[in-house]
């Protein structure tokens, strides 16, 4: 099982999706869980990340509206993961 870990999506503002090749790679029965660092910039990409495992960890980029946390520890079997974006670093 592995541990998706992306961030920066942009999806719709910058590209329309992520790209074939990347997608046909995510395979639900595959992936354990999902590590977001922000800015999936829609609904849809949430609901795609939730599509890939039931265990999801998000934070807010700098160009989400949705409800995120800005920061987050996540657990992973005996691992912790501190998730934060990195908009909030400075200087940047």
């Amino acid at each position: 099982m592995f541990v998706l870990v992306i961030g920066d999506m942009h999806i719709p503002h910058r590209v329309a999706s992520i790209p074939d090749k990347f997608k046909g790679l995510l395979k639900p029965e595959k992936i354990e869980s999902v590590i977001c660092t922000g800015n999936l910039c829609s609904k849809e990409q949430f609901d795609y990340l939730k599509s890939l495992s039931s265990d999801v960890h998000i934070v807010k980029g700098d160009f989400d509206e949705g409800n995120y946390p800005d920061t987050k520890v996540a657990r992973i079997h005996n691992w912790k993961f501190g998730i934060c974006h990195g908009h909030q670093i400075v200087p940047w």
